[in-house]
C-alpha cells in the first residue's frame, strides 16, 4: 500500500474509482506510528469510526489535499474534534453571567466535588440501612436535610426541575381530575426551547389557561375550577419580567381558593433560593421556605441554581403527596446516582451553618465579593494579557455588570470588575475571541459594542488564568 495521499481533488478526478482505492487501509491507519497519539486519548474503536466516515466522505465530495500520514491522522483529528469538540472541558467562565447554561451552571467547590468522587468511587450505603442490614432508601439523608433547611414535610429528588414538574403533574392526575389550571402569564419556556405547556402535556394533563398576559386574579382561578380540576399551579417567571400594567395572584390569595375545592396548590419556583439574596444587594427572590409557609401542598426548583449545587429537580411539600410521587413509577427512572446525591448532600450541609455558605457553594462565595479584591485580581489578569497582545490591542480594567443567568433574577445587574479589550477591527477582535476559547483552558468573554469584555467576578485565583495565558503566541 502506498503511504502517499491522492492530492487531486476526487471529485474532479476522471478516474474516481483508482483514487478512492489508492486511500489507505483502515488498519494500516490504525497500526502506524502517525496514529498513536489519537489511539492513546480517543481509543481504538472511536479512531477508527472516524477514519471510516472520513474516507466515505473523501469518495464522494473530498477537496483536501493531505499527502501523507501525518497530515491525515491531523485531518481524522479534526473529524474528532468536530464530532466530540471539548464537551466537558473545564473553562474560564468571564461572560460575566454567573450561572451559565452552556457552561455549565454553577460551580462546585473542589474539596466537596472531591469528597463525593472518593466517596463514590468504591461502594457507598446508597440504598441499605447500616443499622438493620435491610434495603434502605437511597434519598433519606437528603431529604432530612431538605426538610431541616424549609421546614417541609417531606422531599424527594430527581435528575432536573422539568423532570420534578412533570412527575408532580403525572402524580396528582386522576382518572376523573387531570386539568391543571395555570395563568396565561406564566406559560414559560425555559431553555433548548422546553415550554410548560409541553411538559404538561408529557405528564398527561390538561392544561387550563387562566388570565390574561399581563393580569391573572385569583378569582380567574376560581372561576375555572371543575370537578375534572387535579390542582392550582403557580410558576415563578424568574427568567423574565412584564413591565408596566401587571398583577398576579399570590400564593396568600390562591391557597384558601384551593383548599375549599379541595385540590393541592403547587408552585414551580424554577430558581429556589434557600437564603435571603437581598444580603448581596439582589432583588427579593421568593424562598423555598415562604412558598411552603404560604400555603403551597408541593413546590419544585432547581439544584443547580440559585442553590449553588449540582443538577438536580428538588420536590418538596406535604408527606402524603410526597409519598405519592416517590411511589410513582417514572420516579425510578428519573433518579439520581450516588454521585449527584454525595454532591448535593454536600451543598446543603453547608446551608445548615450560615457561617460555611461562602466557604462551600461558589455562587455565594463570588457573589459576596467585593469591587476592590475584583480590581486586584483584574489588574492581575490585565498586567499579564497586554504583553502578549497583538500590535494595535489595547487592554483596560473597566466598570462592568455580571447577571445570574439561567432564568434567574432577569435584568439584576450586579456590580463587577472586567479586562476591556479593544482591536483595530471588529473582525480582529472576534478572531482574538476564538483565540481565548482555543486555549488549552477555554477563555470565554463577551463581545460587548466593539470591545471584548472579561469579567473577573468567578476568578478567584488568577494564577491559573494568567499561566493559561502563556500559550497565546507573543507578538
Amino acid at each position: 500500500m502506498n503511504n502517499i495521499l491522492p492530492s487531486e481533488k476526487i471529485r474532479n478526478n476522471s478516474n474516481h474509482y483508482d483514487v478512492c482505492m489508492r486511500l489507505p487501509s483502515v488498519d494500516m491507519l490504525l497500526n502506524s506510528d502517525a496514529f498513536k497519539p489519537l489511539l492513546r486519548r480517543y481509543g481504538r474503536m472511536v479512531v477508527r469510526n472516524a477514519i471510516r466516515e472520513l474516507q466515505s466522505h473523501q469518495r464522494r465530495f473530498d477537496g483536501s489535499t493531505v499527502h501523507d500520514l501525518e497530515g491525515y491522522a491531523q485531518l481524522v483529528e479534526e473529524t474528532l474534534e468536530n464530532a466530540l469538540g471539548r464537551r466537558g472541558a473545564a473553562v474560564f467562565n468571564m461572560t460575566g453571567v454567573l450561572l451559565h447554561s452552556n457552561l455549565g451552571r454553577a460551580q462546585l467547590d473542589p474539596e466537596i466535588a472531591a469528597g463525593a468522587i472518593r466517596s463514590a468511587s468504591g461502594p457507598v450505603l446508597l440504598e441499605m440501612d447500616a443499622r438493620t442490614g435491610k434495603r434502605g432508601d437511597r434519598e433519606t439523608s437528603i431529604a432530612a436535610s431538605l426538610m431541616a433547611l424549609t421546614d417541609a414535610e417531606g422531599a424527594a429528588v430527581v435528575n432536573n426541575n422539568a423532570a420534578a414538574v412533570m412527575l408532580m403533574l403525572a402524580v396528582l392526575r386522576q382518572r376523573s381530575r387531570n386539568q391543571i389550571i395555570v395563568s396565561r402569564g406564566e406559560l414559560v419556556e425555559i431553555g433548548g426551547s422546553f415550554r410548560l405547556p409541553d411538559i404538561m402535556r408529557a405528564a398527561g394533563v390538561r392544561l387550563i389557561e387562566v388570565g390574561t398576559t399581563n393580569v391573572t386574579r385569583a378569582r380567574d382561578y376560581a372561576d375555572a375550577i371543575s370537578e375534572k380540576t387535579a390542582a392550582l399551579l403557580k410558576v415563578h417567571t424568574s427568567n423574565y419580567r412584564i413591565a408596566g400594567y401587571s398583577k398576579d395572584a399570590t400564593l396568600q390569595e390562591l391557597a384558601p381558593i384551593a383548599e375549599a375545592a379541595g385540590v393541592p396548590l403547587c408552585m414551580d419556583l424554577g430558581s429556589g433560593a434557600l437564603i435571603d439574596m437581598t444580603q448581596f444587594g439582589l432583588p427579593s427572590e421568593p424562598r423555598v421556605s415562604d412558598a411552603l409557609g404560604q400555603g403551597a401542598k408541593l413546590v419544585t426548583f432547581s439544584g443547580d441554581k440559585l442553590l449553588g449545587s449540582v443538577q438536580a429537580g428538588i420536590l418538596l411539600g406535604n408527606r402524603d403527596l410526597i409519598a405519592r410521587i416517590n411511589r410513582h413509577p417514572m420516579k425510578r427512572a428519573l433518579r439520581l446516582d450516588k454521585l449527584r446525591l454525595a454532591l448535593l448532600q454536600e451543598s446543603l450541609k453547608a446551608y445548615q451553618d450560615s457561617s460555611r455558605i461562602a466557604a462551600r457553594v461558589p455562587l455565594i462565595r463570588q457573589l459576596a465579593r467585593g469591587i476592590p479584591e475584583l480590581r486586584d485580581v483584574a489588574k492581575d489578569f490585565k498586567d499579564a494579557l497586554a504583553p502578549l497582545l497583538e500590535t494595535g490591542f489595547t487592554c483596560q480594567v473597566v466598570p462592568s455588570d455580571c447577571e445570574m443567568g439561567s432564568g434567574s433574577m432577569p435584568g439584576a445587574q450586579i456590580p463587577s470588575v472586567a479586562v476591556e479589550i479593544r482591536a483595530p477591527s471588529q473582525a480582529a477582535l472576534k478572531r482574538f475571541d476564538v483565540k481565548l476559547r482555543c486555549l488549552p483552558i477555554p477563555v470565554i468573554g463577551r463581545i460587548h459594542a466593539r470591545s471584548l469584555l472579561l469579567d473577573v467576578r468567578t476568578i478567584e485565583d488568577p494564577k491559573p488564568l494568567v499561566n493559561n495565558l502563556q500559550h497565546l503566541s507573543t507578538p
